[in-house]
């Protein structure tokens, strides 16, 4: 996905290139009785808590990252996620960087 992000002059206004990696970790270890998605939690939501998250412009991957965080884990099943973003061609730098976030629900693993 292109973004408009960064925290420095030349960053702003320019799109650059971001990859999403998400996990979100669910209660239980249970197979579903039926191959079927209404036995799962549909990962679709995890497309909308993107798209919800990159509607406004963010200078931060982090801040980024902890909006998107957030928003995955508010189904119940969801007890534990990490986001991970990448810049894979930041303006300025040869190479990729980026930042990785997780989160455990309070109470919900041990």
């Amino acid at each position: 996905m292109q973004l408009d992000i960064g925290a420095h002059d030349f960053e702003k206004g320019v799109k650059q290139p971001i990859r999403f990696d998400i996990e979100v970790m669910l209660e239980g270890a249970e197979s579903p009785t039926r191959d079927e998605i209404d036995e799962v939690l549909d990962y679709e939501y995890l497309h909308s808590s993107i798209e919800s998250a990159v509607s406004k412009r963010h200078s931060l991957l982090e801040n980024l990252a902890a909006s998107i965080l957030e928003e995955i884990l508010l189904p119940e099943k969801a007890v534990a996620g990490v986001v991970c973003l990448t810049k894979l061609s930041p303006t300025g730098f040869e190479g990729k960087f980026g930042c990785s976030m997780a989160k455990v629900k309070p109470g919900r693993m041990t």
